[in-house]
């Protein structure tokens, strides 16, 4: 497998140009530097409140880990807040992915709690920033959703099939022919 900065360069790569962060966004949050960090309590609040009310999401954690992770949150929202979005935030984005594949994080969970972040975000700055502007800005922070979750996802299944792959001993080619053979069964098995 490439290095985790070639398959962050790759997955950004495979978006389209309109739906990435782009550096007008980068301009957005500065802008709002000092609305974004106020909404750092609530923001650690609300996440880690909903994944430790849901049984699914609070078997991902152990009982006494809840201050350490939300630390990790507060570092991330600093950070993004800040900037810069250079080539070590991104590939840090990918090694979510990593992460998320050893604490069992799944996908749906990662992406709820984005949805879960931006809703928050829109609520908490609905009456701090005239309806346009917030527009603008929520379109900003939306396009930095979707780079950070297509960066931790496509990281997780990279990883994952690398992974897979070692321990098996199966080469790519192989394993894609085995998954495609399935796939075709599953399609085939849809349509009956």
């Amino acid at each position: 497998m490439s290095s985790l900065t070639d398959l962050t360069k790759k997955i950004i790569d495979q978006m389209p140009p309109s739906t990435r962060f782009q550096k007008a966004d980068t301009q957005l949050l500065m802008k709002h530097k000092e609305e974004l960090l106020a909404l750092e309590p609530k923001l650690v609040a609300v996440f880690y409140d909903t994944l430790f009310s849901h049984a699914t999401t609070r078997a991902v954690f152990t009982d006494t880990e809840r201050p350490a992770r939300e630390e990790t949150l507060r570092h991330w929202w600093r950070r993004t807040v800040h900037g810069p979005f250079d080539e070590q935030y991104w590939t840090w984005q990918a090694l979510v992915g990593v992460v998320h594949v050893k604490r069992k994080v799944k996908n749906p969970m990662m992406i709820g709690m984005w949805g879960l972040m931006l809703t928050t975000i829109r609520k908490e700055l609905h009456n701090q920033i005239a309806p346009a502007e917030l527009d603008e800005l929520m379109e900003g922070m939306e396009r930095l959703a979707t780079t950070v979750q297509s960066l931790t996802a496509e990281s997780y299944l990279e990883h994952y099939i690398a992974a897979l792959r070692e321990a098996t001993g199966f080469n790519a080619e192989l394993l894609d022919r085995m998954v495609a053979n399935q796939v075709d069964d599953l399609l085939a098995a849809a349509k009956a």
